[in-house]
């Protein structure tokens, strides 16, 4: 019975260290697109409004940071993928 704590401190470790991670993947692509939003406004291009609210944008982030690594990874060969990438 005492292995029942180890496994709950375990499970809240890494559930901590995903969110941290989640985190950081939020700061940094947040960062990657206000970047890229700059060089396009700076070029006279279209800049596209973000469309969710920050709480919103957070909780996605949090969640599937893996999923968006991967995709983005996958597809544009960088982390923080922007239309700046393409």
């Amino acid at each position: 019975m005492k292995t029942c704590p180890k496994i709950w401190r375990l499970l809240l470790f890494m559930l901590i260290v995903y969110l941290v991670l989640g985190l950081a993947f939020h700061v940094g692509w947040e960062t990657a697109q206000a970047q890229c939003r700059q060089v396009q406004a700076s070029r006279g291009e279209f800049v596209e409004p973000g469309v969710f609210a920050w709480p919103l944008r957070l909780a996605f982030d949090l969640t599937f940071w893996p999923v968006y690594t991967w995709a983005n990874l996958y597809h544009d060969g960088v982390i923080f993928a922007t239309p700046c990438t393409h």
